[in-house]
C-alpha cells in the first residue's frame, strides 16, 4: 500500500501545472518606434532576412522601418538559425519556419508565422 501511495504522489506531482510564463523581454530593436497596422505578408527581397529575437518573436528590416512578428517557436532562441520557406515573393501569415542549432546543426522546432507589424521612427 506504502508504494502505492508513493507511486501516486510522485505522478501527480509530474503532472502538476506549470508555472505563469514568464513576461516576454522588450524588443530591443523596436524600442522608440511606433506601430503600425498589423500585415498578412512581407515582401520578400535582398534587405529583408527575418531573424530570431526569442522563442515568440521575429524581427526583420533595418533603419527606419523593423517588422516584427509574433510566432511561437517553443525551445527556439535568438542564437538558433531560422530557415524560411516563402512561397513566391512575399514571407506571409501562416508560412513556415524551421530553426536549426548553429553549433550542432540539429533541426529545432518549427514556427508558423503570424501578421508583420511595421514599426517606423516617429
Amino acid at each position: 500500500m506504502r508504494k502505492t501511495l508513493t507511486l501516486a504522489i510522485a505522478v501527480a506531482a509530474g503532472c502538476a501545472p506549470a508555472g505563469p510564463p514568464e513576461a516576454p523581454r522588450p524588443v530591443d530593436e523596436i524600442a522608440g518606434r511606433v506601430a503600425g497596422p498589423p500585415q498578412k505578408c512581407l515582401r520578400v527581397d535582398s534587405t529583408t532576412s527575418l531573424r530570431l529575437t526569442d522563442s515568440h518573436r521575429i524581427v526583420a528590416g533595418s533603419g527606419s522601418l523593423i517588422w516584427l512578428n509574433t510566432t511561437v517557436c517553443d525551445g527556439a532562441t535568438n542564437s538558433d538559425i531560422l530557415v524560411t520557406y516563402p512561397i513566391g515573393s512575399q514571407y506571409c501569415r501562416g508560412d513556415i519556419a524551421r530553426t536549426i542549432d548553429r553549433l550542432s546543426r540539429i533541426p529545432g522546432p518549427g514556427c508558423v508565422l503570424g501578421d508583420f507589424v511595421p514599426y517606423r521612427r516617429p
